[in-house]
């Protein structure tokens, strides 16, 4: 997954799909493959829609830094979660149908509203 995750990173042309998000204009090469292994959303799409290569989501609910940290945990298996981007992480979790994820972000919600805010790794 490391090799993916530096094509990803470094070599987008070798991605097979670019996220789009429509308000902020950002785009996240990625590949279908993967995001299909970790997102029912993303299956259910490039299952549908096999040739297709640009995924613009119009998703106000969508932020940027969300679907970047999930993208990183889906190609990293690290997702790095703190009080500043809990919200759009869940939100993203959320919205690409990845349960566990947005479970995480839950709890540290909870958590957070019991005890003094810190930054999570989970």
């Amino acid at each position: 997954m490391g090799r993916l995750n530096e094509q990803r990173l470094f070599q987008p042309d070798l991605c097979d799909v670019d996220l789009v998000l429509v308000p902020q204009r950002s785009v996240f090469p990625a590949h279908k493959g993967v995001l299909a292994a970790y997102s029912q959303f993303f299956h259910s799409l490039f299952t549908q829609n096999k040739q297709l290569q640009r995924v613009e989501l119009s998703l106000e609910a969508l932020a940027p830094g969300g679907l970047q940290q999930i993208l990183n945990f889906i190609y990293t298996s690290k997702l790095l979660v703190n009080a500043a981007n809990v919200h759009e992480v869940l939100s993203a979790a959320s919205l690409l149908q990845m349960a566990d994820i947005a479970a995480s972000c839950q709890e540290l919600l909870d958590a957070r509203s019991l005890g003094p805010p810190g930054p999570s790794a989970v």
